[in-house]
């Protein structure tokens, strides 16, 4: 049973709150909506915390929330098992890192803590356009945005820098593996 203020720290849907978060897995095809509401309800994501190595997953697409039914079942099939990201590598005590396609590291990363461009609050943020880097563009106009929602998963968007505006495209999130 949960108590009153537990009930009111989680998102809600309208007047229904969400539950079921209990693995990234359960959050594939979740409605874009309901994930800003756990993101917003987050705490800067801490690499220490993903792990060196968390699983990635696609959990939505932000320009299909107004058709979410209708592509829900789209979603679910990108996100399978075979999609050639896998997560995120990250080094440098957290600082930096690289994204995991295919068991290769490409696309290298910045980590650091900014305010987020959803809503301002402290988020933690994988920015790619460092020169040093060599990512080619749209690589390089792609921000990730990362809060903690519940220990070891954390969620958030990613970004396109286009005509000067960050534009969420889509929803993704890492969960941290133990090794066996």
């Amino acid at each position: 049973m949960t108590t009153q203020s537990e009930q009111s720290a989680r998102p809600s849907v309208g007047h229904r709150h969400v539950t079921g978060m209990t693995s990234l897995d359960s959050l594939v095809g979740a409605h874009p909506g309901t994930l800003r509401q756990f993101y917003e309800a987050g705490k800067p994501a801490d690499p220490a915390e993903l792990g060196d190595l968390p699983r990635g997953r696609l959990l939505a697409l932000q320009p299909t929330a107004g058709i979410h039914l209708a592509t829900r079942p789209l979603i679910t099939a990108l996100a399978s098992r075979w999609m050639p990201w896998k997560g995120n590598e990250f080094d440098h005590g957290g600082n930096s890192g690289t994204n995991v396609v295919f068991g290769s590291r490409i696309c290298r990363f910045k980590a650091q803590l900014i305010a987020s461009e959803l809503d301002g609050k402290p988020t933690l943020a994988l920015t790619y356009g460092e020169k040093a880097f060599g990512n080619p563009w749209p690589v390089s106009a792609v921000k990730d945005e990362l809060r903690t929602v519940e220990a070891g998963l954390a969620i958030g968007p990613m970004l396109l820098k286009w005509h000067e505006r960050w534009h969420a495209v889509l929803w993704f999130g890492l969960t941290r593996v133990d090794p066996q």
